[in-house]
């Protein structure tokens, strides 16, 4: 997502919601301060992913805000431990370790909360002092939420629930079968079937129980032509949610108004990404509240515990990921200039070079990687072991498979079955070639957790499909009865990751993680050196018409 300026940020700060006669939904009086006379203040964040350097700068803040009033929580809407070296190292331990010293009070789960798998994710949030909420996420098998829905915080006489909300799409977004029993049948459930009347059936309790203001922090994202459902779709299908505070879309919302199914305002707030910003809600004793984003850039202060924290663990990690594994003549992008994602709808030559590390390595015929399993650029000049961890921050484990062409001809058309929206699964390949056509309506059809059901009959978007033949050095129209095998990763060629159900699985683990795949290509197949007459730009594997 694009940056705003630190004045523009400012000037959208300033927009306020107007004081309600009736919170949304409530059927009683307007909240009365209760003789209240200071500020009540939630800090937030979203979508940190591992940028641990602005945790420093939340805490300082938080102090501050103490030191004005004491009714001050701080708050994150997901994607805390995943994203960066320092999470994968530690499968999110470090984070948790920095957390703790921040002092949060109330998380809830993004999806790559999930990543390390559900076991892992019981060990963190038990770890974690602050407390997890999250009201669809359901364990099948005993009918029980694996976290309490909501909490109530009172404020000086004013009580706010804060309640948690994952995205139903985290099945798919992170990694299905952590969400499965070992005969595939799915085990958790985020609720995506009933998810408003789920979200309502809490907002309406926390009500009941006497709060005079809901705040939801949800990990959606405001992306309505990616995920249908949504935190507008939200605001518009439920009653009783006085503020959103979201996540998942990156977006950078200082202050948005939406509309709730009553014809109520929702006050709607989103950080960014990467501690861009820190996000600070307001609600007045006189009961308007309001929201705004502080550059973490601009903010001088920092809290010297946690800097003393996050430096400790940085010195352990740091042997590691200084240690030089070669040289690259060129960047290779993950993201175009403004920010946005390149490897998740267009061929580049970061994704060429990770799809060819597979193959190479692996010694496949092919290899299929989708775009977002790249989360980083490739920097130009030293490589470090740490650069080829942001490339691949996931920890996945590589394997193999034996495909048919027809299966590989479906994999690709879902692939492209988004286009042009952004889309993880949007595949990088090596050892073969494929056009596509997006004026044609996709023929792929999607469950109500976006996977893979069926393609129907009829025009397909991709075409003149060539795999490599290397007995002839030549490229040669791919047979779809006959088999080839493919090199990727567990993610996909075995856990149906993204929603590629048709290839679950299929692959067998190697073992090896991603990022080793990829440190030995560029160290024994490239000889430690990246050439920009190699990797210089796309190598047109994939051609869109």
């Amino acid at each position: 997502m694009k940056r705003l300026s630190f004045l523009l940020l400012i000037a959208a700060a300033a927009v306020s919601c107007s004081p309600k006669a009736t919170p949304a939904g409530s059927g009683k009086a307007a909240p009365s301060s209760v003789g209240r006379t200071n500020d009540i203040v939630i800090l937030y964040d979203n979508d940190v992913h591992c940028s641990v350097d602005g945790y420093a700068e939340m805490a300082a803040m938080k102090a501050e805000k103490l030191a004005r009033t004491p009714y001050v929580a701080l708050v994150s809407s997901g994607d805390f431990v995943q994203g960066g070296s320092l999470g994968a190292a530690s499968k999110g331990g470090y984070i948790i370790d920095i957390m703790n010293a921040v002092g949060y009070d109330y998380v809830t789960l993004g999806n790559h909360e999930f990543d390390y798998a559900i076991p892992r994710l019981r060990e963190l949030t038990g770890a974690l002092r602050a407390r997890t909420l999250c009201c669809n996420l359901i364990d099948l098998r005993n009918d029980r939420r694996m976290y309490d829905p909501y909490a109530i915080v009172d404020f000086g006489g004013t009580k706010v629930a804060i309640i948690g909300v994952a995205t139903p799409y985290s099945f798919n977004s992170s990694t299905p079968a952590y969400f499965q029993d070992d005969a595939g049948n799915y085990v958790y459930s985020l609720c995506a079937e009933t998810f408003y009347d789920n979200v309502q059936n809490f907002v309406d309790d926390a009500r009941e129980q006497g709060a005079d203001y809901v705040v939801a922090i949800t990990h959606l994202g405001d992306d309505v032509n990616y995920d249908p459902i949504n935190s507008q779709t939200l605001a518009a299908n439920t009653r009783g949610i006085d503020v959103i505070l979201d996540g998942h879309s990156h977006s950078t919302v200082p202050s948005r108004h939406l509309t709730a199914k009553d014809g109520k305002d929702v006050l709607y707030s989103q950080t960014g990404a990467h501690f861009e910003n820190i996000g600070v809600l307001t609600i007045k004793p006189d009961g308007t509240c309001s929201t705004e984003l502080v550059p973490v850039a601009g903010y001088p202060k920092k809290d010297p515990a946690v800097v003393a924290v996050i430096d400790s663990l940085k010195k352990d990690y740091a042997k590691l990921g200084a240690r030089k594994i070669g040289w690259s003549e060129v960047m290779l992008p993950a993201k175009d200039a403004n920010g946005d994602w390149l490897v998740r709808k267009y061929e580049t030559s970061l994704g060429d070079l990770c799809a060819d590390a597979f193959r190479i390595t692996l010694g496949t015929d092919i290899a299929m990687l989708g775009g977002g399993s790249i989360r980083k650029d490739l920097p130009e000049g030293d490589l470090r072991y740490d650069d080829i961890f942001n490339v691949f921050p996931f920890n996945n484990s590589t394997c193999t498979a034996v495909l048919t062409g027809r299966q590989i001809l479906d994999a690709l058309e879902f692939g492209v079955g988004a286009w042009p929206t952004d889309f993880g699964g949007f595949l990088h390949v090596s050892g073969l070639t494929y056009e596509f056509d997006p004026s044609v309506e996709s023929p792929v059809v999607y469950d109500v957790n976006k996977a893979f059901v069926r393609i129907d009959a009829g025009e397909r978007r991709v075409f003149n499909v060539k795999v490599f033949d290397s007995l002839t050095g030549q490229y040669e129209p791919i047979d779809p009865a006959r088999t080839y095998t493919v090199g990727g990763t567990t993610y996909l060629l075995r856990d149906a990751g993204d929603g590629y159900e048709m290839l679950k699985g299929l692959g067998h683990d190697t073992g090896t993680p991603d990022v080793d795949i990829l440190e030995r290509y560029i160290v024994e197949s490239l000889g430690g050196r990246i050439t920009a007459s190699r990797y210089g730009g796309p190598q047109d594997r994939v051609i869109r018409r």
